[in-house]
């Protein structure tokens, strides 16, 4: 079985993709992008890979604020006035909040636990974000497919530097992956 790069890609990129996307969507996308551009993707499942991740893990942090929020507001009394903040702000604007969610990097966990958390009725939020999830992953898939053909014009083609920048971008999802893990248990 030949195990050159490309054939994985071809193969298991969508998979990859839409797992590694569940943890760190933004680059698993831009490294997808990459694979579009240079013809081992195609930009539609691609989209659809990283959308499906992004819808399930905020459908996931919402529920588990809507199921866990009340123990965790008792024991931090201060936490119960910033998620009245929020929902004051997300009763007047809900449809901009789930949309800007998608593009807040670093809020992308505490805003759907803190919508979970609040007035916001499941079904609502999960028709608008499977919405949001569609768009930010078309958004960021175009951006990274115009971004390599930009950089490809620039600087040359990057086939050669493939399998590094590849790994570069896998490691630097982990290390984001894990930094999260550390941060949420401190």
């Amino acid at each position: 079985m030949d195990l050159h790069l490309s054939h994985l890609l071809e193969h298991y990129g969508y998979l990859a993709v839409f797992i590694a996307g569940l943890f760190e969507g933004e680059t698993m996308l831009m490294l997808g992008a990459y694979a579009v551009h240079e013809g081992y993707l195609s930009l539609w499942p691609l989209v659809a890979c990283g959308a499906a991740a992004a819808f399930l893990i905020d459908q996931f942090y919402f529920h588990l604020g809507r199921r866990k929020g009340a123990e965790l507001l008792v024991r931090r009394p201060k936490l119960r006035a910033h998620i009245e903040r929020v929902n004051g702000f997300v009763a007047r604007h809900p449809v901009a909040t789930i949309f800007l969610m998608r593009f807040a990097w670093g809020f992308r966990v505490v805003l759907p636990a803190a919508l979970g958390m609040g007035r916001m009725r499941a079904p609502t939020y999960a028709a608008l974000t499977a919405i949001a999830s569609v768009v930010w992953a078309t958004v960021v898939s175009l951006f990274g497919v115009t971004l390599t053909g930009w950089i490809h014009a620039s600087v040359g083609r990057l086939r050669p530097y493939e399998h590094q920048i590849i790994l570069a971008a896998l490691v630097i999802t982990l290390v984001i992956a894990l930094f999260r893990q550390w941060r949420s248990r401190r």
